[in-house]
């Protein structure tokens, strides 16, 4: 600053902080003022209107103006001039609002001293000369950038707009005016405009290029999809002076990429499919158990077998075309449709017992070792074990009771069982498997059950016991568990029908299933009871 007195314009209207400014500023080293008084904002407007004033000092509790309103007034009137509010009300949120609209600062009188309100003086008109350099040197800038096909903006350091060409004033719904000195949250959903000014902060705390794909929200709320490119704004001593963002729509393209990412997981979803077509068809032959009041899953599975059906028959017409074209003596052609015929009949196999199982039948019970088919379905798991990184862990008590069962509907309970397991441990862990013989101390009876039968006092039982070291089950969601279509699995994981379709197979076997989180808190308890199988089985 140099030595020409600073013409300063003081709005109070309390003569003993008049005083006390008017000392203040004769402290002030460096600098000499010319102190204009004006004790209510009437004057203070007239004052403005007729002469010229490097900075202004307020206060907001004036005869004839309070709060904000009294600044907004002084700003109607001399938009030009940099306004510090000097006031006596120790109010943050005031504080706020006041720089926020442009106050170059806002000061407490209390505890005010000469170097403090120095300071506060010099610091107001730098910045406002600051940004009036800036303004002049960005009006060629402003004419080459206005009709650019890309939305450009600047911002100054809190976070104000300062610039927008005219496309950008066409994305908000905007004039220029209307956006100047406000900032993204007066525009964008707060968790948006938060994230905007964070990447404006890290722009000018490095002082280095930020560049990124992101979300954004038109005015209309359509998500849309831009090229954000981010610089810092310096003067010429290198200072960074603001942020400068230029981005461009590129939702069509983004969409475009989604679409095409969703076309190929749909492709490889497809392919894993027929690859795995035997296990998807017992996956969802385990979903679809007939169950009291979801005579509804029977349809669908119906349904789907039927539709399976005809393609598959059409293809078996297609092989039988093409084995009758192909040349004598091409063993290699002959054996691919040898397979792809062997393949059709194993899937119309399982289609069949699909539309089978639609049906309420009564169940087939063998007498089973009951160890051996824990260990067969353990073998069905074996890939999800592995690829999870679970270790299994098997405790199985030797000479135990043969049990009456359906073996495959039993089986179908424990790949649940595993399945729900290794997926409480995303990140792997332990999987135990216990089994043993139990004589029943009371009687039981699943709540909820509408089966008669009970395991009694005094009837032998074995027992399989099936632990994970996950997550466990949330308290709130442990009564819900066996409800259907109750599920805390993403979309396209879980169906909500295991574990109730689970019961209903064991309460027609007569045994119980049991599921708690373990006493230590670190994982899930799932367990199994099964009657013995009686001598006339």
């Amino acid at each position: 600053m140099d030595n020409k007195p600073i013409q300063l314009l003081l709005v109070e209207d309390n003569p003993a902080d008049v005083r006390l400014l008017r000392e203040l500023l004769k402290e002030i080293s460096g600098s000499s003022f010319v102190l204009t008084v004006a004790s209510r904002m009437s004057e203070a407007q007239a004052k403005l209107a007729a002469a010229s004033f490097d900075v202004v000092v307020t206060d907001l509790s004036l005869p004839d103006s309070r709060d904000l309103a009294s600044y907004r007034n002084l700003r109607m009137v001399a938009p030009a001039v940099p306004v510090i509010v000097l006031s006596g009300v120790d109010d943050e949120s005031l504080a706020a609002s006041a720089v926020r609209e442009g106050a170059q600062d806002y000061l407490f009188k209390t505890g005010l001293d000469a170097h403090i309100l120095g300071r506060a003086i010099r610091h107001a008109i730098e910045r406002h000369v600051a940004e009036q350099k800036l303004i002049r040197s960005e009006a060629f800038y402003h004419s080459l950038v206005e009709h650019l096909p890309q939305n450009i903006f600047r911002k100054d350091l809190k976070e104000r707009f300062t610039f927008a060409n005219q496309r950008f004033c066409q994305l908000l719904g905007k004039s220029l005016e209307e956006i100047i000195g406000k900032t993204d949250f007066d525009f964008y959903p707060p968790a948006l405009a938060a994230k905007f000014q964070q990447d404006d902060r890290e722009v000018i705390n490095t002082g280095r290029i930020f560049e990124t794909i992101e979300e954004n929200v038109a005015p209309d709320g359509e998500k849309i999809y831009v090229h954000v490119v981010k610089t810092p704004i310096r003067d010429a001593d290198g200072r960074v002076l603001g942020t400068q963002c230029i981005f461009w729509d590129m939702t069509a393209q983004k969409r475009f990429e989604l679409e095409l990412q969703r076309k190929n997981d749909e492709l490889e979803a497809s392919e894993a499919a027929l690859r795995k077509s035997n296990e998807d068809l017992k996956s969802a032959q385990m979903q679809l158990i007939q169950a009291e009041k979801m005579e509804s899953i029977g349809t669908l599975a119906a349904g789907v077998a039927h539709e399976v059906k005809n393609p598959l028959a059409i293809l078996q017409m297609g092989i039988n075309y093409l084995s009758k074209k192909v040349p004598a003596g091409d063993e290699s052609i002959a054996m691919v449709l040898q397979e792809m015929r062997e393949a059709i009949t194993r899937a119309d196999s399982i289609t069949r017992g699909l539309l089978d199982f639609a049906a309420s039948k009564q169940l087939t019970v063998k007498s089973e070792d009951f160890n051996q088919l824990i260990s067969d379905t353990l073998k069905m798991v074996r890939h999800e074990l592995n690829k999870k990184r679970v270790e299994l862990v098997k405790d199985l008590a030797e000479s135990l009771p043969k049990v009456a069962v359906e073996k495959t509907q039993i089986q179908q309970v424990f790949v649940n069982i595993f399945v729900n397991a290794v997926h409480a441990m995303p990140e792997g862990g332990t999987l135990t498997v216990r089994t043993y013989c139990q004589q029943m101390t009371e009687t039981t009876h699943s709540e909820g059950s509408r089966s008669s039968a009970h395991l009694w006092v005094g009837d032998t039982v074995v027992v399989a016991e099936v632990e994970d070291t996950g997550t466990g089950i949330p308290q709130e969601h442990l009564a819900k568990i066996f409800d259907p279509f109750f599920t805390t699995k993403p979309t396209g994981v879980g169906t909500g029908l295991g574990l109730p379709v689970s019961r209903k197979i064991v309460e027609l076997h007569g045994g119980t299933i049991d599921i708690k989180n373990k006493p230590d808190g670190k994982g899930v308890r799932v367990t199994v009871r099964l009657q013995v199988r009686r001598e006339n089985s």
